[in-house]
């Protein structure tokens, strides 16, 4: 069978099968019936109303947390740099006091010296 009378046949069995067709006179009544027979799903809203609400409390509840653990991280990281800060003040003021004291040492023993050491 060439692909053009497989693509004809398949049309039309596909407008075959998408014909409307008239369900009856039963059918209205026959799914009111059936619906009247189902038990009413008044609870499901409710439950899913709840499910719903403590899934936005739960998600309001994890945004403040998360907040506030990142609140929490910057002010550790603050406190870390000032205490960084207040340690490098210490380690160059005793480097000045240090640098200061080896300046007099070298500055005294040339003055001590005697002039015939000079290299004049």
């Amino acid at each position: 069978m060439s692909p053009d009378l497989e693509n004809e046949d398949l049309e039309r069995r596909l407008h075959g099968a998408l014909e409307a067709v008239d369900p009856g006179e039963r059918f209205v009544p026959g799914v009111l019936a059936r619906i009247a027979a189902e038990p009413a799903h008044a609870q499901r809203p409710p439950r899913a109303a709840a499910v719903v609400s403590w899934l936005a409390f739960g998600l309001a509840a994890s945004v403040v947390v998360a907040v506030l653990l990142a609140h929490e991280w910057q002010l550790r990281r603050i406190e870390e740099g000032r205490e960084a800060r207040r340690q490098l003040v210490e380690a160059l003021r005793v480097t000045d006091e240090k640098l200061n004291l080896a300046y007099r040492a070298v500055n005294t023993q040339q003055q001590a010296a005697p002039a015939e050491h000079s290299g004049a």
